[in-house]
């Protein structure tokens, strides 16, 4: 029978994981009872209510007891409630109001600071503020439609309609998933001086072998601006006089953890990644981190969980090439690489060099985040 109910426990936590992400499900009281759709059932004055946290570009459920008479109301609150550093909704959001209607539709109003300096309107949003408002509104409508008579919510901030209704299925991975990208960015032009430039960079792992081919194009730029942010330089990924002239007498960055053989090393303020084997850093390589309000954590965590093709539950979209080394943050590839931290937690890396990080990040493999 312990065997058993092991099992059982093991294929309850596979299936929270399914539909999160990543992330743990907190510790469940004595009073609910989970009914076949997964939402959560009242027994007295109370109910559990799962409050969905963030971890990274993942959820992290937790539950809460909220008073069964006002529980989409009280769910609200509990999710406004949890820490700042683990939601994508600005503090000093305060609940207003929030009605359900007799088929399930809960329109939850939230003061102006939900939006903040966000456009109400869809069409004004840029694509970064599209991206922020799918995330808190994801938050929202996953707490609420855990509870049993709400099957769908609407969102408003200080009376203004953020977004239509939206349920679980809006969030919900396609059926299809596509093929991871390619390396991207090959464009460019061959330059004078690149390939000695190129050759310079390579030889002090800013670079592969292979990408010594005299076309400066993003892989290249990527790799100045990693070799940049480890001078202390200006991160704009140009080549100048003043970037030709520290590559002269440059050395190869040499990573703080020597321990074990083989590690990934993460340097927020530096912008950088350590490959790291037997103590050398046998690549470095640009990346973006959390950027303020979503840090990402420093410490040592090892390689648990790989996906080719990961969904990202909160924002509707795919990060290929992910590794998770802490709840739902991870290494993952992205378009978008920017000189500061700009992710909501995870770690990205540049499309060429997305395949090389997934292979090194084998599972249970250390990695070592430093500020």
């Amino acid at each position: 029978m312990p065997a058993f109910r092991n099992l059982l426990a093991l294929s309850a936590s596979t299936c929270l994981i399914a539909l999160t992400g990543c992330g743990s499900s907190g510790d469940g009281g004595d009073q609910t009872g989970q009914s076949a759709d997964g939402t959560t059932e009242k027994s007295g004055s109370t109910e559990q209510v799962k409050v969905f946290l963030t971890e990274g570009e993942q959820f992290d459920p937790v539950e809460r007891e909220v008073p069964s008479a006002d529980a989409p109301e009280a769910a609200a609150e509990a999710l406004l409630e949890g820490s700042p550093d683990r939601t994508y909704i600005p503090q000093g959001t305060t609940v207003k109001d929030v009605s359900v209607s007799s088929d399930g539709e809960a329109v939850v109003n939230f003061s102006d600071d939900f939006l903040g300096d966000i456009p109400a309107d869809p069409a004004r949003r840029t694509d970064r503020q599209k991206e922020a408002v799918e995330g808190r509104v994801a938050q929202v409508t996953y707490t609420l439609t855990s509870l049993g008579n709400v099957q769908k919510v609407k969102v408003q901030s200080g009376g203004l309609s953020v977004t239509s209704p939206k349920d679980r299925a809006d969030f919900a991975e396609p059926q299809k998933v596509p093929p991871p990208p390619g390396k991207g960015g090959q464009y460019g032009a061959r330059a004078a001086g690149g390939l000695a430039l190129q050759q310079k960079l390579a030889d002090l792992g800013y670079l592969p072998q292979s990408g010594v081919d005299g076309v400066v194009g993003f892989q290249t730029q990527q790799a100045v601006m990693a070799f940049q942010s480890w001078e202390g330089l200006t991160r704009d990924g140009v080549a100048g006089p003043q970037t030709r002239a520290a590559l002269i007498d440059a050395k190869r960055p040499r990573p703080s953890a020597k321990r074990p053989k083989r590690l990934m090393e993460v340097r927020i303020g530096k912008g950088v990644l350590m490959l790291v084997r037997d103590g050398r850093a046998v690549r470095t390589i640009h990346i973006s981190a959390g950027s303020p309000g979503n840090d990402t954590p420093t410490g040592r965590y090892e390689i648990f969980r790989k996906e080719l093709m990961s969904w990202s539950y909160p924002f509707s979209t795919w990060l290929p090439y992910a590794s998770y080394f802490n709840n739902g943050i991870a290494f993952h590839e992205y378009p978008d690489v920017p000189p500061y931290p700009a992710s909501h937690g995870c770690v990205r890396v540049p499309a060429p060099e997305a395949p090389l990080v997934y292979r090194f990040a084998r599972m249970g493999t250390v990695v070592v985040v430093r500020s």
